[in-house]
């Protein structure tokens, strides 16, 4: 089979990979592209890379921020934190995709890219387990943005009594999901991170479909 390789923008993402695949029936399994997130400055922001780049380190996924910048990426109880110097972050915390961290911005740069694979293949699923009651900082490991209850972020089918803490600058906007629904219905952006607290084992399992 021809392969094609297909870069995709975080906007292009957002709106659905099946429907940018659609347009061709010549692709390759694996989705190489690139997400711009933007950030402010000096302000909290949650963030997870969305992407795997073969490394996944803060040298190879935010080394475009400005000196001065600080990351607290979430070791499971709390933060360990690492600063951007002159020219690297120090130390080079591991960044697999779905981890959650906080970042601070200082300086210019704005926006940071990430290049690398989507983590699921063409028409394959990609599992992220959840343990009951525990708190956990993460993200969505395929780069969709959707609300809560759709059908792409797949999280509609997590345990009742699960709830989702989503960052708004300040403080945290809670969501629960009850017999049927998340409520309310809070929209995730794409290499956005949360914190959810299960209510019970939950496989999250987010599909990429074939076409």
């Amino acid at each position: 089979m021809r392969t094609k390789t297909l870069l995709l923008s975080a906007a292009a993402l957002a709106a659905g990979l099946a429907s940018s695949m659609a347009q061709s029936n010549v692709y390759s399994v694996n989705i190489v592209g690139y997400v711009n997130k933007a950030l402010a400055e000096n302000a909290l922001e949650l963030v997870q890379n969305p992407l795997d780049d073969g490394t996944n380190t803060l040298n190879s996924t935010m080394l475009g921020l400005s000196a001065g910048t600080i990351a607290y990426v979430w070791n499971g109880s709390g933060y360990t934190s690492s600063t951007r110097g002159k020219s690297v972050w120090s130390p080079d915390l591991n960044v697999p995709t779905g981890l959650g961290m906080f970042v601070r911005r200082v300086g210019t740069v704005g926006t940071n890219t990430y290049v690398g694979e989507v983590v699921a293949n063409v028409g394959t699923s990609v599992t992220n387990p959840l343990a009951a009651d525990v708190l956990t900082l993460t993200g969505s490991l395929i780069p969709y943005a959707d609300t809560l209850n759709g059908t792409n972020l797949g999280l509609a089918g997590a345990p009742q009594g699960s709830i989702l803490y989503k960052w708004n600058g300040s403080g945290y906007t809670s969501s629960t999901r009850g017999k049927s629904v998340w409520s309310p219905d809070l929209s995730i952006d794409v290499g956005e991170s949360f914190f959810i607290r299960s209510a019970a084992d939950f496989n999250w399992v987010q599909t990429l479909p074939a076409n």
